[in-house]
């Protein structure tokens, strides 16, 4: 082959996994890396046939809200983006960063830069770091076994994890003349159910007279099939927070389980004799310390993780399997049991309860509401009403922005994200990915100053957003006028309005005593 510079070939190679964007911290801007993705060119070969190399090159301020930025992306449906980090520059930082994105199962590529052998006078096992935290850890080796270390990452998207290539600095201007032929491992087909399991969790569907189907984070590729199984057995649909918004269309969605389910949704998960669980971990969370689960009902847990089975809520049943397969195996032997399709939940008594499954359609109690402040729940029921529906909502784990899981509707799933922290830079990378849907991200005073290393190119990048801050005190609307940003002081739900969100960014900073 012609002789290419290894940089180089890394991006091809990135370009070739189907990576578009590539998400740079400020302080490896204009290094040799860098350089290569925003100088490459020509076609490559991908899954999808000869496609022109053409990277959108996005520079973030620091180490975190790159990974951050690129778990909003893929989170809001973009391809897996690569992400280029130094092991001796605020690497090390960036670990519960990468850990969220192994969480929510949000592959990228991550190239590492690593250091010399010793990084402030320790030996450092990088790999094994990378390792810990659930991700993939490939250490790409010599120059000349870059394709090679390439096949490794991608079947590291595959398993929906982070992939982090570790690099020698040295390599980087290396000359490859003799590429070394990649191996490629048999493929692998998904877990597949055992039949014996599957037609004793059949029976019990089959015959449950109020049955109930949970998707988790791990099942949000099961939609179609979850919905089937639901249709055949007259099941109701409910998701764990990690896949709010799955059911979103359905007629039957309870939506989301946990402290903030409504009554409703409470009382018929509560109600259910059979509950299926897909990718989800039934954690006292979700389960609301197991009071959104009836004592007397059948749990049958799905996962491809024997550890997850039963590790927070006991269980009658389990299946250790894809969520999809056990689905549509299950879907097929359930039509082997009955001669139609079962009414059950789906009446329309149920239909009358589900009019009040969201926290929008009750009113907030009087004696709970003051006068001296903006109460969160009544001013982001108002902001539903006035935003655009086409939107991505992305709350952090402040006290407030708990609410906008219940009072901000979404789309679908990927209309709604929660992260920790980190939520600016992450809606930053939500907007790249979704151009035509306008970014809402939900936070207090406290995460929008964790923010500002990054704010300068969130903003810049944002297309159309609204940064909803709840603060005590004045420095959030001083920093956002110092960026240039329209900033709206809310001390009344009068001054919210359809026109404030038709273009660009805008911060609404709520007032909270």
């Amino acid at each position: 082959m012609a002789q290419v510079v290894y940089s180089t070939r890394l991006a091809q190679l990135c370009a070739a996994t189907g990576v578009e964007t590539v998400f740079i911290p400020e302080q490896l801007w204009n290094t040799r890396l860098s350089e290569a993705f925003a100088d490459a060119q020509g076609n490559i070969a991908t899954a999808d046939g000869i496609t022109e190399i053409n990277f959108q090159v996005v520079p973030t301020g620091t180490a975190d809200g790159a990974v951050m930025a690129a778990a909003g992306y893929r989170h809001a449906g973009g391809p897996p983006a690569a992400v280029v980090l130094d092991a001796s520059q605020d690497f090390l930082t960036t670990l519960d960063k990468i850990g969220q994105a192994v969480r929510d199962k949000l592959s990228m590529v991550i190239i590492l830069v690593e250091p010399d052998e010793q990084f402030n006078g320790v030996n450092a096992n990088w790999a094994s770091l990378v390792t810990g935290l659930g991700a993939i850890a490939i250490p790409a080796g010599e120059a000349e076994n870059a394709s090679q270390a390439m096949v490794d990452v991608i079947e590291g998207l595959n398993k929906q994890l982070p992939s982090v290539l570790i690099i020698k600095p040295e390599n980087l201007d290396a000359e490859i003349t003799d590429e070394a032929e990649p191996e490629f491992a048999a493929p692998r087909t998904g877990a597949v159910p055992q039949a014996s399991q599957v037609v004793r969790a059949a029976k019990s569907l089959a015959q449950a007279r109020w049955p109930l189907v949970i998707a988790g984070r791990g099942a949000r590729h099961a939609k179609s099939a979850l919905v089937d199984l639901a249709k055949t057995t007259g099941a109701l649909l409910a998701t764990s927070a990690g896949a709010h918004g799955l059911f979103e269309e359905q007629d039957f969605n309870i939506g989301v389980l946990g402290p903030i389910s409504t009554p409703t949704t409470a009382e018929l998960a509560r109600n259910a004799d059979v509950i299926v669980s897909f990718g989800c971990a039934l954690d006292d969370w979700t389960t609301r310390d197991g009071k959104l689960i009836g004592p007397n009902a059948l749990l049958i847990q799905v996962d491809t993780s024997p550890w997850a089975v039963g590790r927070f809520t006991p269980v009658s049943q389990s299946l250790i399997a894809d969520a999809q397969a056990v689905a549509t195996s299950l879907d097929l032997e359930i039509n082997k049991l009955l001669a139609e399709p079962k009414v059950g939940y789906r009446t329309q008594e149920t239909v009358e309860q589900l009019t009040t499954k969201y926290w929008n359609s009750r009113p907030i109690p009087e004696h709970q509401l003051r006068e001296d402040t903006v109460d969160p729940r009544a001013f982001l029921n108002r902001l539903e009403e006035v935003l655009p529906e086409q939107r991505t909502v992305i709350a952090d784990q402040s006290a407030q922005a708990g609410y906008a899981t219940s009072y901000l509707r979404v789309l679908d799933h990927r209309g709604y994200m929660f992260f920790p922290s980190g939520a600016v830079v992450a809606g930053m990378g939500a907007s790249i990915a979704r151009e035509d849907r306008m970014i809402v991200v939900v936070t207090d005073e406290s995460g929008f100053m964790d923010a500002l290393a990054d704010f300068r190119t969130a903003v810049a990048n944002l297309q159309r957003g609204a940064l909803v801050v709840f603060q005590q005190e004045a420095p959030v609307m001083e920093m956002a006028r110092y960026y240039g940003l329209p900033v709206h002081e809310v001390t009344s739900l009068d001054q919210l309005h359809e026109d404030m969100f038709t273009s660009g960014v805008v911060v609404l900073a709520v007032q909270q005593q």
